[in-house]
């Protein structure tokens, strides 16, 4: 299903690097978005809504992922047909995006780094020990090559603290305030690129109404909030006390089809989640189809229902 295959290729000041890019729309389109995250279904489990909106309104959307999810868990029986988790993982994301109706996207070529305090942090190839430098030097290359009005990556915390949310968080930050100075990665200038300032940067978030009940209920069964998952390995106070403001709220509604279809295209990482499909669509629509943003910069002067709010 898909209409094309390119590999990028720029020199950086620390060591060669590729960039696996993926198109499936390589439509011309005046507005142009872009989401940086870490993991294939990131985008999905985040974002598939907006990403189908404003794929749906004409919008170039594009994803950057750092990795290919090598160390998620995966049942045995999903690997059947492929040599690895990796390519299972990419696999699902190329369905995810097909069904998004995404511009491209674009692996970074890093592996997977493992919750915190694991032995994968450690490997050689993890994004957590890529140089900052090296991984905003690549997401500077995109966004000189599509030039995106707006980018959207993960808070400060990543989230939920996965090493690999925090990273790409602090490599998106740089390459967003890096990108239109033609000094930075000049290498980049000469290979007939463009210096490219974006003119918005958001963070994902959501509302915690519901999570600071979930840690009341976890009071009540006497529960620890800070050592929550299979492995306690997932800190909800930590969460809750990093969640940034709603600045701004899209409705995906209207798109729930797609959206459905993208999340359960990451069938090895669902965890249940594919029982949501058994909610009526009605409750859907009132209760869970609205998307919400941080607006970074510049800073957010009311309420917004539109990234290209200003543009």
């Amino acid at each position: 299903p898909f209409t094309g295959y390119i590999t990028m290729h720029f020199p950086i000041n620390l060591q060669p690097y590729t960039i696996e890019s993926h198109w499936l729309n390589p439509r011309v389109a005046t507005r142009r978005l872009l989401f940086v995250y870490a993991h294939p279904d990131d985008e999905s489990f985040g974002n598939a809504g907006s990403i189908a909106r404003y794929s749906r309104d004409g919008v170039s959307v594009h994803y950057i992922c750092a990795t290919k999810g090598e160390v998620g868990d995966v049942k045995p029986e999903l690997l059947d047909g492929y040599p690895d988790v990796a390519t299972l993982r990419s696999t699902e994301l190329a369905h995810a995006a097909h069904a998004l109706n995404m511009a491209a996207y674009h692996f970074l070529g890093y592996r997977d780094s493992g919750m915190p305090n694991s032995p994968d942090n450690q490997h050689p190839q993890a994004l957590v020990q890529a140089p900052v430098e090296q991984v905003a030097a690549q997401i500077t290359a995109v966004m000189r090559a599509i030039q995106p009005q707006v980018v959207v990556t993960f808070n400060p915390y990543g989230g939920y603290g996965h090493p690999d949310h925090i990273a790409i968080h602090h490599a998106t930050l740089m390459a967003f305030e890096r990108s239109g100075d033609p000094h930075w990665q000049p290498a980049q200038i000469e290979a007939g690129l463009f210096a490219w300032t974006p003119r918005k940067l958001y963070y994902s978030t959501f509302s915690d109404r519901w999570l600071n009940l979930g840690l009341k209920v976890l009071k009540v069964w006497g529960k620890d909030p800070t050592k929550f998952g299979s492995n306690g390995d997932i800190d909800l106070l930590k969460i809750v006390n990093e969640v940034t403001p709603i600045t701004t709220s899209v409705d995906c509604g209207d798109v729930l089809e797609q959206s459905d279809r993208a999340v359960l295209a990451h069938r090895s990482q669902l965890g249940g989640m594919e029982n949501m499909q058994k909610i009526p669509k009605f409750l859907r629509r009132r209760f869970g189809s609205t998307e919400h943003f941080t607006l970074v910069s510049p800073s957010p002067r009311k309420h917004e229902t539109d990234l290209f709010t200003g543009i």
